[in-house]
């Protein structure tokens, strides 16, 4: 089975579910980020499947109930030791955390639900979604597609596009916050 991605904007009726998509993605992330604060933590990773929280980084030595699972860029990399009361306590927070959404969802919403996993050779193949703020909001979202799938987009929400209009809209976005930094770092 040969896999190919098309890149859809999302447009029309899809840009309500794609803002709410959006929200319910920020309000997960703001919230593992508090958790993170809370803990004094200086980063975190998240479970790519569950959408939960997977592991807090921390700079220097762990506070108690923590245990270092690695390293990354520097920071350690640990979980909540469950064998104690503290780590118990820190798991159960953890599982309390919203769950960060994935593209698998938006897709869902958009009316993308194929029968078979989009699988080759090379692996198996997830949506994934994107949005730039600049120099408007735009929602993209990217579909791992086969001959074999019977997908038809909705017009009324899906937009098929050329990859270089996504990679345009990145280089406008990217372009448009580098000239907010410059502007508020010489205010």
């Amino acid at each position: 089975m040969t896999v190919y991605t098309t890149t859809f904007e999302i447009v029309g009726e899809g840009r309500d579910l794609a803002d709410d998509f959006q929200y319910e993605l920020d309000s997960a992330k703001r919230a593992h980020f508090a958790f993170v604060n809370k803990v004094g933590g200086k980063g975190y990773c998240p479970c790519p499947y569950s959408g939960l929280l997977r592991s807090v980084l921390f700079e220097g030595e762990l506070p108690p109930g923590w245990k270092k699972i690695g390293m990354q860029g520097g920071r350690t990399n640990a979980n909540p030791k469950v064998s104690t009361k503290i780590g118990k306590a820190l798991r159960q927070e953890i599982e309390k955390l919203p769950k960060r959404p994935d593209a698998s969802k938006l897709a869902a919403d958009l009316g993308y639900g194929p029968d078979v996993l989009a699988i080759d050779a090379r692996g198996v193949f997830f949506p994934t979604q994107l949005r730039v703020e600049h120099p408007e909001t735009r929602h993209f979202l990217r579909l791992p597609l086969t001959k074999e799938m019977d997908f038809e987009p909705a017009p009324a929400m899906l937009r098929a596009i050329p990859e270089n209009e996504l990679l345009k809209a990145v280089e406008e976005h990217n372009a448009a916050a580098k000239r907010e930094r410059e502007a508020k770092a010489q205010q």
